[in-house]
């Protein structure tokens, strides 16, 4: 990851890759059997820290700090530098391969966002005039969004722009929030 932090994910061949981590070219390949398969893999660590957000919503008092640990154990890794964002952002955008398995996982985290969001409607903390699908896939816009801004952006602190992100996105879903008038139509 500090190559594609310091290079970029296109700019970083395999070899350098080897080289760095002091293994021969086979047994990268034995690991990962293509350069993207590192991505892939840290897409499913990151899922992982959605799991572990879920099962500790289970039985905790309120979601809200479980929902707020779990955007900045997302950003952990990535965020270390805007580059690795940038660059992974690029890269999912434009391998379709990726594209579609990390499609995957997004749409499986949001599955588990959701059993969250349920729990939070259980406790009593957020509305429930959207679904848990609904609030979730909420939740991913605005940390997906900002996270996209802070990589593309000069360097910004990014843990204060989840922050501030996060208590916008909690106030609309607390259960106190107020509906717009209109009538909701589903969202897709």
């Amino acid at each position: 990851m500090r190559l594609f932090a310091e290079r970029g994910y296109t700019n970083t061949p395999v070899e350098e890759i080897t080289e760095a981590a002091d293994v021969a070219k086979g047994t990268f390949f034995n690991y990962f059997p293509t350069k993207e398969a590192i991505l892939q893999t840290l897409a499913e660590r990151q899922l992982g820290v959605v799991k572990e957000a879920e099962a500790r919503a289970r039985y905790a008092a309120s979601v809200r700090p479980v929902l707020l640990d779990m955007i900045h154990g997302l950003a952990e890794r990535p965020a270390r530098s805007q580059q690795l964002l940038r660059s992974l952002i690029g890269v999912a955008m434009t391998n379709n391969t990726l594209s579609t398995f990390l499609g995957r996982v997004l749409e499986g985290g949001r599955g588990h966002i959701a059993t969250i969001m349920q729990r939070g409607q259980d406790l009593g903390e957020l509305r429930t005039d959207l679904s848990p699908l609904e609030l979730a896939r909420v939740l991913q816009h605005g940390i997906f969004g900002t996270n996209m801004i802070w990589a593309l952006g000069a360097p910004k602190d990014l843990a204060k722009w989840l922050d501030l992100t996060f208590e916008i996105v909690w106030r609309g879903m607390a259960a106190q929030a107020v509906s717009s008038p209109r009538r909701r139509e589903k969202l897709a």
